[in-house]
């Protein structure tokens, strides 16, 4: 964790009658995020790093001792349970989700642990920067490409009969297996990974499996 000195206030206003700056903690593995978003902070006037830890390390002793406003965590390391509001009972610490994957997945488990705020890592710096100030003062954010994402796969192209195939094939069957277990044939099961493939623009069954997961249609 890096020590930083304790700074007076939070978001309201400091001894001397300034405007206090956000106090940041982060929990990320160290890396280029981490380091970019901890220069990028620093560097602005009204955010100040209150620490960062690993994703393994006492995230609660250093939420205890430092008393963050905002508490940055990459979700995509975290995982959805350990980045529960509920795991990180500090009051006014409002949590931000970091996340590479714009998917309706990412977004409902994010959302699901109760965080404040869900931002993709490749927004530009001065849009993440609005973003965390809009959760510092207490709204709900999502940057607007995630949104717009989870927007776009809301409605499931899927008929039911391929969604039963997908649901199949993500148990790993055989195309023979999956005819049985529906009582098709191994040719209609095959034109509908065909349309699986194509609706999800995947390669193979695999990928597009794994694309019908993220987006929630099955």
């Amino acid at each position: 964790m890096a020590d930083v000195p304790d700074v007076a206030g939070s978001t309201g206003e400091s001894a001397g009658g300034a405007p206090a700056r956000v106090r940041v903690a982060m929990v990320a593995d160290p890396g280029l995020l981490r380091t970019v978003l901890v220069a990028l902070l620093d560097a602005t006037p009204d955010f100040v790093m209150a620490g960062e830890v690993d994703p393994d390390g006492d995230v609660e002793r250093v939420l205890a001792a430092r008393r963050p406003d905002l508490l940055l965590i990459d979700f995509d390391a975290v995982g959805a349970t350990s980045a529960s509001a509920d795991a990180f009972d500090v009051d006014g610490c409002a949590v931000v989700a970091l996340t590479a994957r714009r998917t309706v997945r990412t977004l409902r488990q994010a959302l699901g642990a109760r965080v404040r705020g869900v931002v993709a890592k490749d927004v530009p710096p001065e849009e993440m920067l609005d973003l965390l100030r809009a959760v510092a003062r207490g709204q709900r954010m999502i940057d607007p490409l995630t949104a717009l994402a989870a927007l776009d796969a809301a409605v499931n192209p899927l008929s039911e009969r391929e969604r039963q195939v997908a649901v199949a094939a993500a148990e790993g069957l055989r195309t023979r297996e999956i005819a049985a277990r529906l009582y098709l044939s191994p040719g209609t099961v095959r034109n509908h990974l065909s349309m699986l493939l194509r609706k999800t623009g995947a390669r193979n069954r695999w990928e597009a499996v794994q694309r019908a997961r993220d987006a929630c249609w099955i």
